[in-house]
């Protein structure tokens, strides 16, 4: 397969950046005026509907306590740390998924991110090995390696806290795609505690440089349920 060149791919990323401003203004609304199952119900439908919003885990579902993961992909600053729908597009540096959860009478939700960078967006189009020809093929894309995205920063984030601190990097294979992961850990916009992690470039497996990282270490080993990482979320611990 042949790859689309750099000029191409970084015309294609100011397009998904002008896609992810106008759908900001489009999030789904978090009315607890709703049943918890109302609620649930149309975040999922929102889900099927919208390339940027994937759906990551459920479960009692269909009953008053039914928890559900999910998230958006964002227009995302270094700098800033917060999307803001008065801002110039041009301020952006990074998409990221926001991971929110809903729970009866709750929601969490910018304290957990998975963030790419323009560089990282790309370099995933150049070499993800599929056709990535517009920004319609680029969020369904991103929407189907979203939750193995997720899955290994949680892993990361683990790892991290098992560390204590000492691993905040890591590395992750998905569809045969090297990427390379970073966690931080600062305050968000409501004083609260977050995480980022970010991927920092994505290159094929077989590429030299990511074939010397996995002669030195193994890529991260995620768990199969989204609920074995609830320990990071004090709103699901409630």
């Amino acid at each position: 397969m042949s790859y689309i060149d750099e000029s191409q791919a970084k015309g294609l990323v100011k397009r998904i950046f002008r896609s992810l401003y106008a759908a900001a203004n489009n999030s789904a609304p978090q009315n607890f005026e709703y049943s918890q199952r109302k609620i649930c119900k149309k975040i999922k439908g929102l889900c099927k509907e919208k390339t940027n919003a994937v759906l990551i885990a459920e479960r009692f579902n269909n009953t008053n306590k039914w928890q559900l993961i999910w998230g958006e992909w964002c227009l995302f600053s270094a700098k800033k740390k917060l999307f803001a729908s008065t801002s110039d597009v041009e301020e952006y540096d990074q998409i990221a998924f926001d991971l929110t959860i809903n729970v009866r009478g709750g929601v969490s939700y910018k304290s957990f991110y998975v963030v790419l960078s323009k560089h990282a967006l790309v370099r995933l189009i150049m070499r993800s090995q599929h056709q990535l020809k517009n920004a319609h093929d680029l969020n369904l894309y991103l929407k189907r390696i979203t939750k193995p995205l997720v899955f290994s920063a949680l892993e990361l984030s683990d790892q991290h806290t098992k560390s204590n601190g000492k691993i905040s990097q890591y590395s992750t294979i998905i569809d045969d795609v090297f990427l390379p992961l970073a966690l931080d850990v600062g305050i968000n916009s409501q004083g609260l505690l977050a995480k980022t992690c970010t991927i920092k470039t994505f290159m094929p497996a077989h590429y030299d440089g990511a074939a010397a990282e996995l002669s030195r270490r193994t890529p991260i080993i995620t768990k199969s349920d989204f609920f074995d990482y609830e320990g990071n979320f004090g709103i699901l611990r409630a």
